[in-house]
């Protein structure tokens, strides 16, 4: 009989993931000869029961702030042919390939393996950074762990099988308690310091310690142990990942002492040097990327663009090599992940030097076809179109030549063929993108068809009311006023077969226009009148009437609560009865604040009308103030400073001498900037 596999586990009392550790093993024990030895640091009875349930094969262990001690504890006690460990607070999403690694016999033509540990960065799961572990060998006599933190096992010998199963370890998600950290990093330090003590020629505890001075903000410190760690790395035959975690972090820690000159300098040697990887290349030039950016070198920006590419093809063809050759967050998919920034960043430092040739290519290298890739990186790329005005049509020019179904190119060309008066093309091009163009891009797309008088069909066909709805709030928002009178009068008979459509749009330019202008009274009451149809013709089309008759008990839409209510007191006011439109118009108020200027407007237009005290009125306009400024303070709670902006103007409108109104009009400027 005979034991192919020897699983070695340190279980304290993390009762919260130990069940998920074990349950994943649970495979492993029963299709492989194995064993599990749990070496216990912890002192909860709940948790001996539950890996009493695995194994009786439990090593009781007092701890003294010394990994590898607690682990060889339980190597010592090893049978199996090959070695495994984990700590109780990883997980194997799957173990089906270690599973046939073993019972293949492929393990026979090994002497150690990698797994990958997920290490996830928050505690949601949704950043993470993959890594190779060393934590499987052929067990032999000399076998034993290292260091008393951060510990390795050795020998660790070739040849080395790469599997891809992984663990799930949330052990470096970020603690909310700082004092958790801080003391934890202390005691890191003092360990690995004394481990420094006594192998002085460890580019490994170098690497290690530089980790934690860089943890608490000393970058010297870890500039220092970085550059002794990457002296002594060189000194070795072979190239092992820790060198290449500090070929990449040093330049970096000097830049955070503010050296940016000598990180440069210090980035530029290390990619000289011969030992230095392709991984690490690429790294790098994000980096020194970044600081050209910052330093304004543009042309040397360029060079290492260039340098970024070539090498992120080569690791991309090379996919064994990518694999080898990375380590922690330093991976692959790592600088995937800055593709498109990089990119970007080369676009701007071309035209900065008007390379168009290397922006043309820069362009070509684009991920076009991934659209949810780009979209995040198009207003940067918009950003760069409009800094670069004056070179507006070759920037044109040079997307017109690219060869790809992408939208936000398609666009692009659109507008270079509208710029080069090519009509036709233009409108061709215009429905071929309608057809199937991405909700974040459509509003450029009918800014386009209104210009150019192009229909709207194929574009509506596509949205749903609600896009429109939410489309037709942007134009309210983001259009000045002057712009936004001329592009309505030239979309709404584009809108003619879409009444729907035509009356959300004509609802939000009311509202602008109630914002912005001062109207005679008959044209204000005709506004508001036109303003209550428009919303209630679109409820009567989409609530059931008993919902219409009770839109409080419903909840329908805000607008058309307050179009209700404001189409009551407007009919009251029609029969001359003012004074009991005041209570409507209150209520109309509280549901939409929006809306207030109009209502302030109407107050006054009414005081005329009867002639009463302006004290009468003030004190209504004060109850309306009352009520906006309760809403107003809510939102500023929330920080929904855009929202607050606009009912600030409205309040400004009620309240014109109202200090505190100016007090929260200042603060919602400043905190919304």
């Amino acid at each position: 009989m005979n034991i192919q596999l020897t699983i070695s586990m340190l279980v304290s009392d993390r009762m919260e993931t130990l069940g998920k550790c074990l349950a994943s093993l649970r495979p492993l024990l029963m299709e492989v000869d194995s064993e599990l030895i749990v070496v216990f640091t912890g002192n909860n009875s709940n948790t001996l029961e539950l890996v009493q349930q695995y194994t009786s094969h439990i090593i009781h262990f007092t701890w003294c702030d010394d990994f590898s001690k607690a682990r060889n504890a339980g190597l010592k006690e090893a049978k199996g042919e090959w070695f495994l460990y984990l700590d109780d607070d990883e997980w194997f999403e799957d173990t089906t390939e270690i599973i046939q690694f073993f019972k293949s016999g492929e393990y026979r033509h090994y002497q150690s393996a990698f797994y990958v540990a997920r290490n996830y960065l928050d505690f949601e799961g949704k950043y993470f950074s993959d890594g190779d572990v060393g934590r499987m060998c052929r067990l032999t006599p000399d076998t034993a762990f290292v260091f008393p933190i951060h510990e390795n096992l050795v020998p660790f010998s070739e040849p080395c099988k790469r599997l891809t199963s992984f663990v799930h370890h949330f052990g470096y998600a970020k603690k909310r308690n700082t004092e958790q950290k801080n003391a934890r990093t202390s005691r890191n330090l003092t360990l690995l310091l004394e481990m420094y003590k006594e192998t002085p020629d460890s580019p490994q505890c170098c690497m290690q310690i530089a980790q934690e001075y860089r943890s608490v903000g000393e970058y010297n410190k870890a500039v220092d142990y970085c550059r002794k760690g990457l002296a002594l790395a060189r000194k070795e035959g072979r190239i092992y990942n820790y060198e290449l975690w500090l070929q990449v972090n040093l330049p970096l820690m000097i830049s955070y002492t503010g050296e940016l000159g000598l990180a440069m300098e210090e980035g530029e040697d290390i990619l000289k040097h011969p030992r230095t990887l392709e991984s690490g290349v690429v790294h790098i030039c994000v980096f020194l990327i970044s600081l050209c950016r910052e330093l304004k070198l543009y042309q040397k920006g360029l060079t290492y663009v260039r340098l970024y590419h070539e090498k992120l093809l080569y690791l991309l063809n090379q996919p064994e090599k990518a694999i080898q050759q990375r380590v922690a967050e330093l991976t692959l998919d790592k600088a995937k992940m800055e593709t498109v920034p990089v990119y970007i960043d080369g676009l701007f430092f071309a035209a900065e030097v008007k390379d168009f040739q290397m922006a043309s290519q820069i362009l070509s290298w684009m991920p076009w076809e991934d659209e949810a890739q780009m979209m995040v990186h198009y207003p940067r790329l918009e950003e760069w179109k409009k800094l670069y005005i004056e070179q507006k049509d070759k920037i044109l020019e040079e997307f017109d030549r690219l060869n790809t179904t992408s939208s936000y190119v398609c666009i692009q060309k659109i507008l270079c063929a509208e710029n080069q008066g090519k009509c036709k093309r233009a409108e061709d091009l215009w429905r071929k993108c309608a057809g199937d163009c991405p909700a974040g891009l459509r509003w450029e797309l009918i800014d386009i068809a209104v210009r150019n008088h192009f229909s709207l069909e194929p574009l509506l066909k596509k949205m749903s009311p609600e896009a429109w709805e939410e489309y037709a709030e942007l134009v309210k928002d983001r259009k000045e006023w002057i712009e936004m009178q001329e592009f309505y009068q030239k979309i709404m008979p584009l809108l003619e077969t879409h009444p729907f459509y035509a009356r959300k749009l004509e609802q939000c330019f009311l509202e602008k226009l109630f914002a912005q202008e001062m109207a005679a009274p008959d044209r204000l009451v005709d506004g508001l009148n036109q303003y209550c149809e428009s919303v209630c013709t679109d409820a009567l089309l989409l609530y059931k009437d008993e919902a219409l008759a009770d839109p409080e008990t419903y909840a329908l839409p805000t607008r058309y609560r307050f179009a209700v209510i404001l189409k009551e007191a407007l009919g009251l006011i029609a029969d001359g009865k003012y004074i009991e439109g005041f209570p409507f118009l209150k209520a109309a108020l509280h549901i939409y604040p929006k809306m207030a200027g109009a209502v302030g407007q109407l107050l006054r237009c009414l005081e005329e009308e009867l002639q009463m005290p302006k004290q009468a009125v003030s004190e209504e306009f004060k109850v309306l103030g009352s009520q906006v400024k309760q809403v107003l303070r809510g939102l500023m709670e929330a920080e929904k400073w855009d929202e607050a902006y606009v009912v600030i103007g409205q309040l400004l409108s009620l309240l014109p001498d109202d200090h505190e109104v100016l007090r929260m009009k200042q603060e919602i400027l400043r905190q919304g900037t």
